[in-house]
């Protein structure tokens, strides 16, 4: 994913079993990470969670590569979805 340096946007993301098949879950609590360029910490916060979909606001401080990850809760386990973020 693309952003301009400056920008401050929301990051949406639907979560789906990875076997693809309809099972009911739901989704309770749900966090955001964002590291900047070297894996330093540069922000977190709470996601708002709609159903299954999971949307944080986001607004990197510098130029280079980041990595966004999703950390959420289903049942007894807890997930983590990484997104590489591109910040020219």
């Amino acid at each position: 994913m693309l952003i301009d340096l400056g920008e401050r946007i929301h990051i949406r993301s639907e979560v789906k079993p990875k076997c693809e098949q309809e099972l009911p879950f739901e989704i309770k609590s749900a966090k955001y990470e964002l590291y900047a360029p070297g894996e330093i910490l540069e922000d977190e916060g709470e996601c708002t969670i709609k159903g299954h979909e999971l949307d944080a606001l986001i607004q990197p401080q510098a130029a280079g590569t980041y990595t966004f990850k999703y950390v959420y809760e289903v049942a007894d386990e807890i997930w983590i979805d990484a997104v590489r973020l591109k910040v020219s």
